[in-house]
Parts: C-alpha cells; structure tokens; sequence
C-alpha cells in the first residue's frame, strides 16, 4: 500500500511537471511568434531616448556644426572644458576655485562644475558653434597659460539664451 502512494505521488508529479511545461510562455516565444508587442514608458523617458541632433539636406556642408531642435531650453552645441580630474580629495575644490577665477575674468561665459562620477569637470559657455567655442578656447589660453593641457571644446547639450 505504501508504495501505491509513493507511485501515484511521483506520477501526480510528473503530470503536473509535464503540463506546466506545455503551458509556460517565455518571452522569447512570445516576441518571436510574430505577436504584437506594445511597449509602455513614460513620456520622460521617450524624451530622452528621442535624438536631439537632426540632419537635414542644408547641414550636410556644416558638418561640424549641429543643426539642433530645442528641446525644454537645451540644445546641442559645445563647451569649452577646463578642468577635469577624479581625485577625491581636490577635485571638487579645485573645480569650484577655476569657476571663480574664470567667471571674475569672463563674466560673459557662464560656467557649469558637474560631477559625473567619478570625475568633476568645469566647463566654460553655451556655443552653438565649434568656430565660437574654439575662439573661447583661445581666449582661455591666453588669459590662463597654466590651463592651457586641459583647455578643450567639447560637444555637450548647452543652455538656450533668450536671444
């Protein structure tokens, strides 16, 4: 009698096994069947996900130069970095003793210390030109020779003025 329950248990369990099996939908099976799959996000995500840099036929001359759509006050276009280390000690302190130094000089440009780990950068303006911010960069030189190794335009999403 005994080991009539211990047969009818393991065939109880091989049958349910079995049929778990049958009825499992992986979604490799459901994205290869040829269903439709619907992707739902948030419209914070879609908008960064969404290229801010379009071409059109009048850019394809400029290729240096991003042709941009604005996008909440933000655009493609470049800065000049000044400033770039990750030692944890100085970084910080160092970038934001820069930004006061640069903003006294040039009072026109602004200036952006941001951490983005594990490097704390200072970058100089909001250009919408390579040829603007490399006339920047020369001016930096000229004013901070000491600078000059880590003065470099770089591409990066600016600020739009109220021009």
């Amino acid at each position: 009698m005994r080991v009539n329950h211990i047969l009818t248990g393991l065939a109880l369990t091989v049958c349910t096994a079995a049929l778990a099996d049958v009825n499992t939908v992986t979604i490799v099976d459901h994205i290869t069947s040829g269903t439709d799959n619907t992707v739902t996000q948030p419209d914070a995500l879609f908008k960064r996900l969404v290229p801010i840099v379009e071409t059109t036929d009048e850019d394809t001359d400029e290729r240096d130069e991003p042709s941009s759509r604005p996008s909440n006050g933000r655009s493609a276009g470049y800065r000049v970095q000044v400033f770039s280390d990750n030692n944890v000690r100085t970084a910080k302190a160092e970038a934001a003793s820069k930004q006061r130094i640069i903003s006294a000089r040039f009072p026109q440009y602004q200036t952006y210390v941001k951490y983005t780990s594990p490097y704390w950068r200072l970058k100089v303006g909001d250009f919408k030109t390579q040829q603007e911010a490399n006339a920047a960069a020369d001016e930096l030189r000229k004013a901070f020779p000491a600078y000059s190794k880590e003065i470099r335009v770089v591409r990066d999403r600016i600020s739009l003025s109220a021009d």
